[in-house]
């Protein structure tokens, strides 16, 4: 039986006022297509009779991303949609003229833009700072002479010790910093920053390479690190908290400890306890703060939830 001739028997039944026992019946009977139809004329009459949208919007219980855009808005949204100006004769403010001049440059109009006539030349000038990069950012190469002389008293040879890059590194610590910076402050993936490095600065660098120095730096900061971790078993008020965090296209979690002096994140495969009592530990005698998850149960000390 084909799809229209289905309808036709469908019209015959109200689906607004409910289906009774021999209508569901016969309706099954017409085969798989006569029921979906059915279905969807159902949907679409309680949709417009109970206005399920505005419904939908109006529990408080709906996610967010299920809510229409506009009904998310709310009145300080759209005063905040308004032009923001100051009030008529408020004093007005710009960028403070810089306190060092780096190079000046002088501009003089040939002729008249608009009739293209000869000027007399007037002594009446005025001042504009731009504040702008280079034209030309490029990598500073710096060879260093270093002097080995000789100790008498320990009868062997000393040199100076050279501060600018990491031992036996030919990549200075500007470019460490900055591309570790990057990606672990500001989250750029490593192929991203290397497009900074070997197409913006013509800097050629290897994903291996930056990995290396990475690890070098890490273990340079991890007394710092454990510092930190000691520092925050002394607060008087800790706060603790956790979110999703990508690694590798799996969901690993950022936790985050924090106190007045000291803040410590750490990124762990786990949302558990044990990762709780590895930066807090037992003896911890503060109040911790936190929101009521589970995880947080395992500590002793005085909470504020």
């Amino acid at each position: 039986m084909q799809l229209n001739a289905k309808q036709n028997i469908l019209a015959g039944i109200d689906l607004t006022a409910g289906l009774t026992k021999q209508q569901a019946e016969q309706i099954y009977a017409l085969g798989k297509e006569a029921v979906i139809f059915a279905l969807l004329q159902q949907a679409q009459m309680l949709v417009a009779k109970n206005n399920l949208p505005a419904a939908i919007a109006a529990d408080p219980s709906t996610p967010s991303a299920q809510k229409p855009v506009l009904d998310k808005l709310n009145k300080n949204d759209v005063k905040r949609s308004k032009k923001q100006e100051r009030k008529k004769g408020h004093k007005g403010s710009r960028r403070q003229q810089p306190e060092r001049i780096d190079r000046t440059v002088e501009h003089r109009a040939p002729c008249c833009p608009d009739c293209g006539s000869k000027l007399n030349r007037c002594s009446r000038t005025r001042d504009r700072y731009i504040e702008d990069l280079p034209d030309k950012v490029q990598i500073e190469t710096v060879r260093h002479v270093i002097h080995r002389d000789f100790c008498p008293n320990c009868r062997k040879a000393v040199e100076p010790v050279i501060t600018e890059a990491l031992p036996n590194s030919s990549i200075g610590n500007g470019i460490l910093i900055l591309s570790a910076w990057l990606h672990f402050a500001l989250g750029n993936t490593i192929s991203q920053i290397l497009e900074v490095f070997n197409f913006h600065l013509q800097f050629m660098m290897s994903q291996g390479g930056l990995v290396q120095m990475w690890h070098r730096l890490a273990n340079i900061l991890l007394k710092w690190y454990q510092e930190i971790i000691e520092d925050i078993q002394k607060a008087g008020v800790l706060h603790g908290d956790e979110t999703g965090w990508r690694v590798d296209g799996k969901t690993y979690w950022l936790w985050c400890f924090t106190s007045n002096t000291d803040t410590i994140f750490n990124i762990e495969q786990y949302r558990a306890s044990p990762v709780v009592l590895e930066f807090i530990k037992e003896c911890f005698a503060g109040v911790f703060v936190s929101d009521f998850w589970y995880a947080y149960n395992v500590l002793t000390c005085d909470k504020q939830k």
